[in-house]
C-alpha cells in the first residue's frame, strides 16, 4: 500500500482529533485558524485515503468480558490467509494478524467466562482446516489500550512534497519578506537638467524643427 502524502495542515487536523475526537469541524477550524470548508475538505480526503477511521471503541470490561485471550496459531503454509480470514469472522475476535516467528497467525478475542473460552477453542477454532497447533494466553491487566499513534517527523513536514492550496485556504506569508513595490522608471533629464515628462521634446523632432523654419 502506498503511503498517503500528508501536508502540514493534515497533521494539525489529525493532532486536533487525537486530543478530542468529538470536536466539530467548526471548533477545529477555529482552533487552527483556518476556514471550516478547508477542514472539511482535508478531513474527508483523509478518510477517503484510509488515513483516518472513525469508530466507537467499547471497553469490554464494562460489558462483562473479563477474559482477554491471545491465540498464537500455527498454520499450514498454504492456508495461512484462509485461516486468518476464517477466524476474523468470529464475533468474539477483535484482532487477527499474520505474523512471523514461532507462530503464523495472532488472534485476540474476549470472553465472559472460561466456559466461553473453552467452547471457542473446541468449537469454531477446531473446525478451521489448516490449523496445526494453538498456544493460548490470557491478559491479566490492561496497562495501556490506545488507537492513536505518534505521527512521524516526515509526515509533519508533509513528506517533502509541496502541498496544494485548496479553495478557502490562505497562502502563508513568509516571515521577513519585504512587500513588493512598483518601481517607477526614472524620467530622462532635459537639456536644462530638469526631469521631463518622458516624451520627446518638440525641438528634438526634426520634422517639427523643419515646420518651424
Amino acid at each position: 500500500m502506498d503511503q498517503a502524502q500528508l501536508a502540514p495542515i493534515d497533521v494539525r487536523i489529525i493532532r486536533a482529533l487525537h486530543e478530542n475526537a468529538r470536536s466539530s469541524m467548526s471548533k477545529i477550524a477555529s482552533r487552527l485558524g483556518m476556514p471550516e470548508s478547508t477542514v472539511r475538505h482535508r478531513l474527508n480526503r483523509l478518510v477517503r485515503l484510509g488515513v483516518i477511521e472513525f469508530a466507537a471503541i467499547v471497553n469490554p470490561l464494562q460489558l462483562g468480558y473479563q477474559i482477554w485471550a491471545q491465540f498464537h496459531v500455527e498454520v499450514e503454509l498454504a492456508r495461512i490467509r484462509s485461516v486468518a480470514q476464517r477466524l476474523a469472522r468470529a464475533p468474539q475476535v477483535y484482532f487477527v494478524g499474520i505474523a512471523t516467528g514461532g507462530y503464523d497467525v495472532l488472534v485476540g478475542a474476549v470472553f465472559r467466562t472460561n466456559k466461553e473460552l473453552l467452547d471457542f477453542i473446541t468449537g469454531p477454532m477446531a473446525k478451521v482446516p489448516g490449523i496445526v497447533g494453538i498456544s493460548t494466553s490470557s491478559i491479566l491487566e490492561v496497562v495501556k489500550r490506545s488507537m492513536t499513534f505518534d505521527l512521524p517527523e516526515e509526515a509533519a513536514r508533509g513528506n517533502g512534497a509541496p502541498a496544494r492550496r485548496h479553495p478557502g485556504e490562505r497562502r502563508p506569508r513568509r516571515r521577513g519578506a519585504a512587500p513588493i513595490r512598483e518601481v517607477q522608471r526614472a524620467r530622462p533629464l532635459s537639456r536644462n537638467g530638469s526631469r521631463g515628462s518622458g516624451q520627446t521634446p518638440a525641438h528634438a523632432d526634426p520634422a517639427t524643427a523643419r515646420r518651424r523654419k
